[in-house]
C-alpha cells in the first residue's frame, strides 16, 4: 500500500476540528451493505490514536 499524504479535516477527540493526514486508511463495510472508508489520525497535541471517517473516494493506503 502506499503512504497517505492527503490531509482530511476531522474532528479530534478533544474536540477541535483540525487538518490531518491519516497514519492509515481501510474499508469497514458491514455485509450485504455500503461501507464507509476510516483512518487513523495521531492527534498533534497529545501524540493518542483515534480513528476518523474519511471520505469514499479517499485511496486506501498505509
Amino acid at each position: 500500500m502506499a503512504a497517505c499524504t492527503k490531509p482530511v479535516r476531522v474532528k479530534t477527540p478533544d474536540g477541535a476540528e483540525k487538518e490531518l493526514v491519516p497514519k492509515k486508511v481501510w474499508g469497514l463495510a458491514p455485509k450485504g451493505r455500503k461501507g464507509v472508508k476510516i483512518g487513523l489520525f495521531q492527534d498533534p497535541a497529545t501524540g493518542k490514536y483515534f480513528r476518523g471517517k474519511v471520505p469514499d473516494d479517499y485511496p486506501e493506503c498505509g
